[in-house]
């Protein structure tokens, strides 16, 4: 039994989420779910997950697309905005994250890992986002359904920041 078997769009419907979304504060360090539990026990500093979050965002776009046009329309990222995102000129966003997780269709696991390397462990049973994430990738959901779910339940304000990312 998977962690997120639970997850579908009845879960996300009826379920008491404590929040809508994480704050995650790369700057200050800021992200609970990340903290280390013993000194000895230090996560990765967040430069070297940008590091590697940039390297698994230009394999994605090379495996996942014929091309960035492809990947354009299916995630919703402009090809110019991942090009900086590749080549480090733009920090990665938690809604850059999501976009390409739901339109390259990647797996449960690989959007767990993808959400790590970003800084964010996700919790369905704590924030409606992820579990929103997490039901549109089981799915094989595209896009404009992943932003109509996120609108269905309230999230607009998601929405907002999704378009400008």
């Amino acid at each position: 039994m998977s962690e997120f078997d639970q997850v579908n769009k009845e879960f996300i419907r009826t379920h008491d989420f404590i929040a809508n979304f994480p704050i995650i504060d790369h700057k200050s360090r800021e992200n609970k779910s990340l903290r280390p539990s013993s000194e000895s026990n230090l996560p990765p500093k967040p430069e070297d997950l940008q590091l590697k979050l940039r390297q698994k965002f230009s394999s994605i776009n090379a495996t996942a697309f014929k091309n960035f046009a492809q990947m354009e329309v299916r995630c919703d990222i402009k090809e110019n905005t991942m090009r900086s995102y590749i080549k480090g000129r733009r920090s990665i966003t938690l809604f850059a994250v999501a976009k390409l997780c739901v339109g390259a269709k990647l797996s449960v696991e690989a959007t767990k890992e993808l959400f790590k390397l970003y800084g964010h462990i996700m919790d369905t049973n704590y924030y409606r986002f992820d579990a929103i994430i997490i039901d549109a990738v089981k799915c094989k959901d595209d896009i404009d359904v992943f932003y109509d779910t996120c609108e269905k339940f309230g999230l607009q304000n998601i929405l907002d920041k999704l378009s400008r990312s």
